[in-house]
């Protein structure tokens, strides 16, 4: 079954999300191109901390957190990275304009960006457990054959789905899980009663 997904995800507004595009973009239009994959590494590994330590996510959102402070904390990460010039000009770009609560979803937002440059077209598979290398290789292979183009896959688990997987590319998603198959039933039976 295909259907379109919905608007925002993760509970971003569409004017939040513009926010980070155009940030995003300012941001990869000042880094050169011989930077880009170093930057691009070190945005994955400092979205990756944000995700994994909830605390700072919620600090670094938080309006009763000072800009000066939410600047420190960040500074303190980057430091020593490949790319902590380019990363502190961001930091203080957002601290001036006081949009430091945006830095995660910039950085997010900035991989998205570049692999759009690319020719990469983003798809998110979510499955119901974790799966090994292999499966994930076929995956990739088989949406290439489908769609024809790069694809840069991003994989989440969600238990809901109670097997199976669904996966958003673009604006089209296709749903082969479980709860959806369990769901059809019940409305079909519903429907017979």
């Amino acid at each position: 079954m295909i259907r379109r997904p919905p608007r925002s995800t993760q509970g971003v507004s569409s004017a939040a999300s513009d926010v980070y595009k155009r940030q995003a973009v300012a941001l990869f239009d000042t880094v050169q191109n011989e930077e880009l994959d170093t930057l691009l590494g070190d945005a994955q590994a400092l979205s990756n901390i944000i995700q994994e330590s909830p605390e700072l996510d919620i600090l670094l959102k938080s309006p009763l957190t000072k800009n000066e402070l939410k600047a420190n904390i960040l500074s303190k990460i980057v430091e020593g990275s490949s790319s902590q010039k380019i990363l502190d000009g961001l930091i203080n770009t957002l601290k001036k304009n006081k949009r430091l609560n945006l830095f995660a979803g910039v950085l997010q937002e900035f991989q998205d960006v570049l692999f759009e440059k690319r020719g990469y077209q983003k798809a998110k598979v979510t499955t119901s457990h974790g799966i090994d290398e292999q499966t994930k290789n076929n995956i990739q292979e088989l949406l290439h054959n489908q769609y024809g183009s790069k694809i840069k896959l991003e994989f989440q688990v969600n238990k809901s789905l109670l097997g199976g997987m669904t996966v958003v590319i673009g604006s089209k998603m296709i749903d082969l899980s479980i709860i959806n198959q369990v769901s059809k039933f019940t409305n079909n039976v519903k429907g017979d009663i």
